[in-house]
């Protein structure tokens, strides 16, 4: 029987001692395997050389107190004796404990290949089990197929793990000592990696609303972003919320491929995207890492008081430190002289500490002259920022204007200097712009909404489901 030593086709014919167990899986976390049968229906398991892999066997009933041991001893044996590596001995564990007949082991390769049949159920001369190399004619040859008893069995081949050749997609190309195939075992070629990527989204929190991340904005964290389609992202969750960093990643992205990313809505009404779109669609490069930052910002009440509190008894107190008080206090008069502010006829208005007159000037203020009505507005400001409780802020941001509480506070300052700026009737050029910020300026004095320095509080759904 010349077919004994062909390495392909030594499984084709009966063997004398193969055993009731046969070769039911074989899976690997790193390697391509394939089921196959070929040569009249023989069934193989094909592998890469140099692999790690876990092989069952099942329907072991001859050997192992008849499947019952929790361990069983098994090698993988090397058919030829130009496949370098060696027998590889393993023990077998029954899988799960207490599944009668049913064991796994796992074998990682070096330079074996051709073919490897499986032998299991070593024991030495007295019946006791062995490991040892020189037991292994006391084992049985694993099936291909389960075991059909006698008097008609239909399967008489072992089975096999038999090395191949895989393209990236891990299908067969070569079948290792076939005719065109390597013959030396020498320089066989892995499967070419999937190319991957991975997408980063973060989140930020836009104090000027631009849109941009400048760098003394904060990142918010436990904000929900998803990805679709998840493919084989890693961590496997369609939905991740931003960790410390404000950001979220999905790696091992299979490229090519479209992938969108969405930001959830936080479930407050006061939270607004300052970025043009809440999803976007990233095509990654090959290897490369994708990022896209996202920017949210929230609004709040300013603390700003009327030029009517400021009027009335209670702004009196705090000015004065009498609801009936007469004096400012000094640093009132500092603040209210720091800038440029104007009286009905134009000219400029020098503030004494008589609470009385600052009384008649404030209360006083119209729009003919909008330089005048725009002094007892900014006056109005400064004292709500710097005397109210609590005050206004001064770093927040104002959406009006598009400029920070005190910058709008300088802008309107500077507005009213320079010849011809003080008294701005109808058809003065610079009346419209004076008037823009006295009505920006109103809105916070009468507790409109600013963007605060300090995030907002947020919440979502729970569970968040941003994506469509």
């Amino acid at each position: 029987m010349t077919l004994a030593g062909c390495f392909l086709c030594g499984n084709i014919f009966a063997q004398a001692n193969l055993g009731h167990a046969y070769v039911s899986n074989v899976t690997s976390t790193s390697n391509c395997v394939y089921s196959d049968t070929n040569d009249g229906g023989v069934q193989f398991w094909d592998i890469q050389a140099g692999g790690t892999y876990t092989v069952t066997l099942s329907g072991v009933d001859d050997r192992a107190n008849g499947g019952d041991d929790p361990t069983m001893e098994v090698f993988s044996k090397t058919a030829r004796a130009d496949s370098s590596g060696g027998n590889t001995y393993v023990l077998a564990n029954q899988t799960p404990l207490g599944n009668t007949g049913v064991y796994t082991f796992r074998i990682t390769l070096t330079t074996q290949c051709f073919t490897m049949p499986i032998v299991y159920g070593m024991h030495d001369a007295v019946g006791n089990p062995s490991i040892l190399p020189s037991d292994e004619h006391t084992g049985l040859f694993a099936r291909d197929f389960p075991y059909d008893a006698p008097p008609a069995p239909t399967d008489n081949n072992q089975g096999h793990l038999r090395t191949v050749n895989f393209d990236s997609n891990c299908v067969v190309t070569c079948v290792i000592g076939k005719p065109g195939c390597d013959q030396t075992c020498q320089g066989l070629p892995t499967p070419t990696p999937t190319p991957i990527a991975s997408i980063t989204v973060c989140k930020f929190y836009d104090q000027n609303t631009n849109g941009i991340q400048d760098g003394v904005e904060p990142s918010l964290t436990g904000w929900p972003f998803c990805i679709n389609p998840l493919d084989n992202g890693t961590p496997a969750l369609q939905t991740q919320l931003t960790a410390n960093g404000g950001c979220a990643t999905w790696s091992n992205l299979t490229v090519p491929g479209d992938y969108v990313v969405t930001e959830a809505n936080a479930n407050e009404s006061n939270w607004f995207h300052s970025t043009a779109d809440t999803s976007l669609i990233v095509f990654p490069a090959s290897g490369g890492s994708e990022t896209r930052t996202f920017g949210n910002y929230c609004t709040s009440p300013s603390n700003g008081l009327t030029l009517g509190f400021w009027s009335n008894k209670n702004g009196c107190k705090i000015l004065t430190g009498s609801t009936t008080g007469a004096t400012l206090y000094p640093a009132v008069v500092t603040l209210l002289n720091s800038c440029q502010l104007v009286n009905a006829n134009g000219t400029i208005h020098t503030f004494t500490n008589s609470y009385s007159l600052f009384k008649t000037w404030l209360l006083g203020a119209n729009a003919t002259n909008m330089a005048y009505m725009l002094s007892a507005q900014l006056a109005t400001l400064k004292l709500d920022v710097n005397f109210a409780v609590p005050p206004v802020d001064g770093n927040a941001f104002d959406l009006c204007s598009h400029m920070t509480v005190n910058a709008l506070i300088g802008a309107a300052c500077d507005s009213m200097t320079g010849p011809g700026n003080q008294y701005t009737l109808s058809g003065n050029p610079s009346r419209p712009g004076q008037e823009m910020l006295k009505n920006c300026i109103d809105k916070i004095n009468n507790n409109g909404a600013v963007v605060p320095v300090t995030p907002c509080s947020y919440t979502f759904p729970n569970p968040p489901a941003p994506c469509p």
